[in-house]
Protein backbone atom coordinates (compact mmCIF):
# COMPACT_ATOMS: atom_id res chain seq x y z
CA UNK A 1 0.00 0.00 0.00
CA UNK A 2 1.35 3.15 -0.88
CA UNK A 3 0.12 6.63 0.38
CA UNK A 4 0.97 9.96 -1.08
CA UNK A 5 -0.38 13.13 0.65
CA UNK A 6 -0.91 16.37 -0.55
CA UNK A 7 -1.64 20.00 1.07
CA UNK A 8 -4.19 22.05 0.30
CA UNK A 9 -5.83 25.49 1.13
CA UNK A 10 -5.59 28.58 3.46
CA UNK A 11 -6.13 25.61 6.64
CA UNK A 12 -3.01 23.34 5.21
CA UNK A 13 -5.23 20.44 4.84
CA UNK A 14 -3.96 17.23 4.40
CA UNK A 15 -5.24 15.07 1.29
CA UNK A 16 -4.51 11.71 1.31
CA UNK A 17 -4.10 9.12 -1.49
CA UNK A 18 -4.21 5.22 -0.64
CA UNK A 19 -2.93 3.11 -3.71
CA UNK A 20 -3.44 -0.67 -3.82
CA UNK A 21 0.20 -1.45 -5.91
CA UNK A 22 -0.76 -4.45 -7.04
CA UNK A 23 -3.96 -3.26 -8.54
CA UNK A 24 -3.57 0.25 -8.88
CA UNK A 25 -6.45 0.95 -7.38
CA UNK A 26 -7.26 4.17 -5.18
CA UNK A 27 -9.07 6.11 -2.59
CA UNK A 28 -9.18 9.55 -2.02
CA UNK A 29 -9.07 10.88 1.97
CA UNK A 30 -10.90 14.69 2.45
CA UNK A 31 -10.26 16.25 -0.65
CA UNK A 32 -10.40 19.40 0.80
CA UNK A 33 -9.90 22.41 -1.43
CA UNK A 34 -8.60 23.85 -4.71
CA UNK A 35 -10.42 21.35 -6.49
CA UNK A 36 -9.35 22.23 -10.31
CA UNK A 37 -5.21 22.05 -9.18
CA UNK A 38 -6.17 18.82 -7.16
CA UNK A 39 -8.21 16.97 -9.86
CA UNK A 40 -5.15 18.19 -12.38
CA UNK A 41 -2.88 16.30 -9.82
CA UNK A 42 -4.78 13.24 -9.30
CA UNK A 43 -4.66 12.42 -12.86
CA UNK A 44 -1.10 12.53 -12.70
CA UNK A 45 -1.11 9.31 -10.94
CA UNK A 46 -2.92 7.06 -13.94
CA UNK A 47 -4.07 4.58 -10.79
CA UNK A 48 -8.17 3.72 -10.84
CA UNK A 49 -9.57 6.01 -8.55
CA UNK A 50 -12.65 4.16 -6.37
CA UNK A 51 -14.19 6.18 -3.48
CA UNK A 52 -13.84 9.22 -1.69
CA UNK A 53 -13.84 8.73 1.81
CA UNK A 54 -14.55 11.79 4.08
CA UNK A 55 -13.26 12.01 7.89
CA UNK A 56 -15.84 14.61 8.69
CA UNK A 57 -17.34 17.91 6.88
CA UNK A 58 -15.87 20.61 8.07
CA UNK A 59 -14.86 23.08 4.77
CA UNK A 60 -11.40 22.52 5.06
CA UNK A 61 -12.01 18.86 4.32
CA UNK A 62 -14.85 18.59 1.54
CA UNK A 63 -14.31 21.91 -0.58
CA UNK A 64 -12.83 19.78 -3.78
CA UNK A 65 -15.28 16.75 -2.74
CA UNK A 66 -17.88 17.47 -6.45
CA UNK A 67 -14.54 18.52 -8.21
CA UNK A 68 -13.19 15.17 -7.82
CA UNK A 69 -16.40 13.39 -7.55
CA UNK A 70 -17.14 14.63 -11.00
CA UNK A 71 -13.74 13.99 -12.26
CA UNK A 72 -13.46 10.46 -11.84
CA UNK A 73 -17.16 9.78 -11.29
CA UNK A 74 -16.69 7.50 -8.11
CA UNK A 75 -18.39 7.90 -5.01
CA UNK A 76 -18.59 9.83 -1.89
CA UNK A 77 -18.49 8.18 1.35
CA UNK A 78 -19.64 10.29 4.51
CA UNK A 79 -21.36 9.91 8.32
CA UNK A 80 -25.01 10.86 8.27
CA UNK A 81 -24.60 12.96 11.34
CA UNK A 82 -22.24 15.34 9.50
CA UNK A 83 -23.89 14.97 6.19
CA UNK A 84 -26.89 16.18 7.57
CA UNK A 85 -24.46 19.49 9.58
CA UNK A 86 -23.85 19.89 5.65
CA UNK A 87 -27.44 20.44 4.90
CA UNK A 88 -28.15 22.51 7.58
CA UNK A 89 -25.20 24.93 6.49
CA UNK A 90 -23.75 24.93 10.06
CA UNK A 91 -20.80 27.16 10.93
CA UNK A 92 -17.66 25.67 9.45
CA UNK A 93 -19.37 23.14 7.67
CA UNK A 94 -18.77 22.88 4.03
CA UNK A 95 -20.94 22.47 0.72
CA UNK A 96 -21.35 19.93 -1.20
CA UNK A 97 -24.27 17.63 -2.67
CA UNK A 98 -25.11 14.75 -0.96
CA UNK A 99 -22.92 11.54 -0.46
CA UNK A 100 -23.30 8.47 -1.92
CA UNK A 101 -23.43 6.27 0.80
CA UNK A 102 -23.15 6.62 4.50
CA UNK A 103 -20.68 5.44 6.81
CA UNK A 104 -21.15 4.01 10.50
CA UNK A 105 -18.76 1.55 12.49
CA UNK A 106 -19.36 -2.05 11.59
CA UNK A 107 -19.54 -1.25 8.18
CA UNK A 108 -17.91 -3.88 6.29
CA UNK A 109 -16.43 -1.50 3.09
CA UNK A 110 -13.38 -3.25 1.17
CA UNK A 111 -10.81 -1.64 -0.84
CA UNK A 112 -8.70 -3.79 -3.33
CA UNK A 113 -9.29 -6.87 -1.45
CA UNK A 114 -8.21 -5.03 1.71
CA UNK A 115 -11.21 -4.48 4.74
CA UNK A 116 -11.16 -0.48 6.20
CA UNK A 117 -12.02 -0.71 9.71
CA UNK A 118 -14.50 2.36 10.50
CA UNK A 119 -14.45 4.06 13.48
CA UNK A 120 -16.62 6.68 15.02
CA UNK A 121 -14.65 9.23 16.80
CA UNK A 122 -17.07 12.09 17.67
CA UNK A 123 -15.79 15.47 19.78
CA UNK A 124 -14.40 17.31 16.79
CA UNK A 125 -17.80 16.92 14.97
CA UNK A 126 -20.43 14.82 15.36
CA UNK A 127 -20.30 12.08 13.25
CA UNK A 128 -16.11 12.18 12.73
CA UNK A 129 -15.01 9.15 11.50
CA UNK A 130 -11.34 7.69 11.76
CA UNK A 131 -10.59 5.08 9.22
CA UNK A 132 -7.76 1.96 9.66
CA UNK A 133 -6.55 0.55 6.86
CA UNK A 134 -3.11 -2.25 7.20
CA UNK A 135 -1.95 -0.62 10.40
CA UNK A 136 -2.49 3.12 9.16
CA UNK A 137 -4.96 5.65 11.20
CA UNK A 138 -6.44 7.79 9.16
CA UNK A 139 -7.59 10.22 12.06
CA UNK A 140 -9.22 13.80 10.55
CA UNK A 141 -9.28 16.66 13.21
CA UNK A 142 -9.38 14.29 15.81
CA UNK A 143 -5.72 13.24 16.95
CA UNK A 144 -2.82 15.12 15.65
CA UNK A 145 1.11 14.97 16.56
CA UNK A 146 0.78 16.79 20.13
CA UNK A 147 -2.65 17.73 20.18
CA UNK A 148 -6.25 17.32 19.58
CA UNK A 149 -9.11 18.77 16.97
CA UNK A 150 -10.76 21.52 18.28
CA UNK A 151 -13.97 21.22 20.27
CA UNK A 152 -15.59 25.17 19.88
CA UNK A 153 -17.35 24.36 16.21
CA UNK A 154 -21.35 22.69 16.23
CA UNK A 155 -20.98 19.11 17.37
CA UNK A 156 -17.98 19.58 19.11
CA UNK A 157 -17.07 18.41 22.96
CA UNK A 158 -14.24 18.20 24.84
CA UNK A 159 -14.97 15.02 26.96
CA UNK A 160 -16.35 13.07 23.92
CA UNK A 161 -13.48 13.76 21.76
CA UNK A 162 -11.20 12.65 24.29
CA UNK A 163 -13.23 9.16 25.43
CA UNK A 164 -13.06 8.85 21.43
CA UNK A 165 -9.53 8.80 21.50
CA UNK A 166 -9.20 7.36 24.68
CA UNK A 167 -11.21 4.15 24.05
CA UNK A 168 -11.04 3.88 20.30
CA UNK A 169 -7.21 4.97 19.12
CA UNK A 170 -5.20 4.96 22.22
CA UNK A 171 -6.29 0.67 22.24
CA UNK A 172 -4.66 0.27 18.77
CA UNK A 173 -0.75 -0.96 18.19
CA UNK A 174 1.67 1.27 19.47
CA UNK A 175 3.35 1.04 16.17
CA UNK A 176 0.04 2.41 14.05
CA UNK A 177 0.70 5.30 12.23
CA UNK A 178 -1.14 7.87 12.70
CA UNK A 179 -2.23 10.12 9.42
CA UNK A 180 -3.73 13.65 10.82
CA UNK A 181 -6.17 16.00 9.08
CA UNK A 182 -3.48 18.82 9.71
CA UNK A 183 0.05 18.69 10.13
CA UNK A 184 2.76 15.74 10.10
CA UNK A 185 2.68 12.25 10.72
CA UNK A 186 2.35 10.47 14.39
CA UNK A 187 2.38 7.19 15.95
CA UNK A 188 -0.44 5.59 18.73
CA UNK A 189 3.04 4.85 20.99
CA UNK A 190 4.44 8.68 20.52
CA UNK A 191 1.26 10.21 21.30
CA UNK A 192 0.83 8.27 24.27
CA UNK A 193 3.77 9.40 25.55
CA UNK A 194 4.17 12.70 24.43
CA UNK A 195 0.66 14.42 23.88
CA UNK A 196 0.02 16.17 26.95
CA UNK A 197 -4.15 16.56 26.08
CA UNK A 198 -3.54 12.69 26.91
CA UNK A 199 -2.62 12.57 30.39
Amino acid sequence: MQIKKTVLGVYQENAYIVIDEDTRDALIIDPGDEGPELVAYLKNHKVNFKSILLTHGHVDHVGAVDAVRDAFSIPVYISEIDMKYIEQRKTAFGRMRKADHFLKEGDEFLFAGKKIRILETPGHSKGSLSFLIEGVLFSGDVLFQNSVGRTDLPGGDMAELLASIGNKLLILPENTRVMPGHGPETTIGMEKAFNGYLR
